[in-house]
């Protein structure tokens, strides 16, 4: 249980706001635009976004990828995917899902 709790608060200092999570659930699924990330985003004032992307970026959990122009998950930001599932299923049974699928 400890690495878990370790981990877990690894990750707390790294992703430190809302928005943060936001990018990263979103980014779960797939690469995307910046457009289609803001679009997806619920934010207020778009520095709030940059912020919030560039410093996931700086933790090396994001990446930009020139080529393609969006934006992905890297290898370390994958290693939050169980995490993003978790909250994913949580999201998706408060909306009207089966409790039985967790």
């Amino acid at each position: 249980m400890e690495p878990t709790i370790r981990g877990l608060e690894a990750t707390r200092a790294m992703v430190t706001s809302p928005i943060q999570w936001q990018l990263l659930l979103a980014l779960a699924d797939q690469s995307q635009s910046t457009g289609r990330l803001l679009k997806q985003t619920s934010v207020r004032y778009r520095w709030h976004y940059w912020f919030g992307l560039f410093r996931l970026q700086r933790h090396q959990l994001v990446m930009f990828h020139m080529k393609q122009w969006c934006w992905s998950l890297t290898a370390a930001g994958e290693t939050l995917r169980p995490i993003l599932n978790a909250i994913q299923t949580c999201h998706a049974t408060q909306k009207g899902g089966n409790s039985n699928d967790l």
